[in-house]
């Protein structure tokens, strides 16, 4: 019937409107270090002929860049860096790092990197960072960046700026399942072109949904015209 196809065509159309919104989302953050990208897919609903949509957040590691400076991190492998905000400990795998005034390692937005022993300080001319996360200054290790996930990363809520809020307790990644990139960094996990593609075929499909809306529409119109002169 022309009304159960208008809500179906509706639901549809609301569909796109959120992928598109999802996907101009991602590309607009394709320079991101470490911008972890959002999918989009329908489900059915049980004993439903309705999809449903569903959004989640693509763990999948991005490719790492080289940028020579000491401070920059990249995570190869599983784990996030954990920094202590105003609001609690987030996890996140951004690690364009810098020193604050008093030589404390701070994220972008100013909030401490933490080690195993909490935030990191320092105060002299060399800095390494080995594999395995230990900070060494001047030749001696200070402490050793604390790299952590969770059992489920789909929980993971993200907060923006490449953070994510963890929903229960994290857990210490093993020493072999990640290997820490001094002078490098982790790019968004996203082919900016793909994006674009995407963002051509939804906007079609929007179109092509918006004039089957419209041919329903004129025919529920003509029905309801040939009922009022019965």
């Amino acid at each position: 019937m022309p009304l159960k196809g208008i809500a179906e065509t509706a639901r549809t159309l609301s569909y796109y409107t959120r992928l598109q919104h999802v996907v101009a989302n991602n590309l607009a953050n394709a320079n991101t270090d470490a911008f972890k990208a959002d999918r989009m897919t329908a489900h059915l609903l049980a004993g439903s002929e309705s999809l449903i949509p569903v959004q989640e957040t693509d763990f999948q590691q991005g490719a790492l860049r080289e940028t020579g400076r000491p401070l920059d991190l990249a995570l190869d492998g599983l784990g996030f860096l954990v920094v202590q905000t105003e609001n609690g400990e987030r996890l996140t795998r951004s690690g364009s790092l810098r020193l604050d005034q008093v030589g404390q390692v701070i994220d972008s937005l100013g909030a401490p990197v933490l080690g195993q022993e909490g935030p990191i300080v320092l105060t002299g001319n060399s800095v390494e960072v080995l594999h395995d996360g230990s900070v060494l200054l001047d030749g001696a290790v200070v402490d050793r960046l604390r790299i952590e996930t969770v059992s489920d990363p789909s929980t993971l809520l993200k907060e923006g700026h490449g953070r994510f809020v963890p929903a229960g307790a994290t857990e210490p990644v093993a020493v072999e399942q990640v290997r820490v990139h001094q002078g490098s960094v982790e790019e968004a996990n996203l082919d900016p072109i793909l994006s674009m593609v995407d963002l051509v075929r939804i906007q079609r499909a929007y179109t092509a949904n918006v004039d089957v809306l419209k041919a329903m529409d004129d025919v529920l119109g003509s029905i309801t015209k040939d009922v009022g002169t019965v």
